[in-house]
């Protein structure tokens, strides 16, 4: 008797002082960007952990995110124009909150143009993830500041931005749309840089989307992780954690040290400081949206977005 007291007094012992484990929670990026950084930054930094999250960043396309969403084996999807262009379709996804309310693209070009302004009175063939997604909307946004028509744009999808360099490269493509790092590399390969889309738009670029399931069936959740991904836009902006923030992107996106210092420049300045974006934003994008996929009809914000849960996480914070 006496040494099964022990034993379950050991036992005992030894759980309260192990490490409590996280809740396991997947989180679906559609590639491993700059454009998600707090979310790397967060998840070294200990601010899903600090609300009890065991965070998984996993490279998943929108599409397969949206899927395992609904058979709940995805929690969490960042790609948030992907997850506002599910809702328009039907699909029971609701948008909690923006990381990026700037967008954080790039438009390359062939050595010879000189600015955005020389892509008039020509057809030019645009390389794009996706010919709905949000480096469609900034060609055309970016065009159109200057003069030239959206019907002088030959859009084309080419899945990823790593096939939209290559499509540059192989001289397929006047222009491509680039995310970071890809147009850093696109510079080196002497293809001109026309300008930063964050200049230009103001859009929600990503963030944090649930399905309407899940709101309902784990709101306590819901809320941590609204609130621990606040807290990895803090981390990220913080000026005392800049030097490892430059190193987690050194290590994270295997780039040198005097282009990760760029990037993070870039990055900061398209993130968001509260998660909330103006209504007036978030329509034009639903606009854009719904004439890419010839939708008809009107689109609610309200249907889209559901900002409850990140209102009472803000107010909380501030005490």
């Amino acid at each position: 008797m006496r040494r099964t007291n022990t034993a379950l007094c050991l036992a005992a012992f030894l759980l309260s002082t192990a490490p409590a484990l996280g809740e396991r929670v997947r989180v679906a990026m559609p590639a491993k960007s700059l454009t998600f950084l707090n979310f790397y930054v967060g998840e070294r930094f200990g601010a899903y952990k600090s609300e009890g999250l065991e965070v998984s960043l996993e490279q998943i396309t929108p599409k397969v995110g949206i899927s395992g969403m609904l058979s709940g084996e995805i929690d969490y999807i960042t790609a948030i124009g992907s997850a506002m262009r599910a809702t328009a379709t039907g699909v029971p996804v609701k948008s909690l909150m923006f990381t990026m309310d700037r967008v954080l693209l790039f438009m390359l070009a062939k050595p010879e143009f000189k600015s955005i302004r020389d892509l008039k009175g020509r057809k030019n063939i645009v390389a794009v993830t996706d010919i709905a997604a949000t480096p469609a909307f900034a060609a055309v946004a970016m065009a159109r500041a200057h003069g030239v028509d959206a019907k002088e744009l030959t859009i084309v999808s080419v899945g990823t931005v790593a096939n939209a360099l290559a499509t540059l490269q192989s001289g397929s493509a006047d222009v491509a749309i680039l995310s970071i790092p890809f147009n850093f590399k696109a510079e080196e390969l002497g293809f001109r840089n026309l300008g930063s889309a964050v200049d230009y738009m103001q859009t929600p670029f990503a963030g944090v989307a649930a399905t309407e399931a899940k709101i309902r069936s784990n709101p306590g959740q819901v809320k941590r992780m609204l609130r621990s991904t606040l807290k990895s836009l803090q981390q990220t902006k913080e000026p005392a954690n800049r030097e490892q923030v430059i190193g987690l992107i050194v290590k994270e996106f295997t780039i040198d040290g005097k282009t990760a210092v760029r990037a993070l420049d870039e990055t900061i300045r398209a993130l968001s400081e509260t998660g909330i974006m103006p209504d007036d934003a978030v329509k034009a994008e639903v606009e854009e949206l719904y004439k890419r996929l010839k939708l008809r009809g009107e689109l609610p914000v309200a249907k889209l977005v559901d900002y409850g849960f990140l209102k009472e996480v803000l107010a909380e914070m501030k005490r």
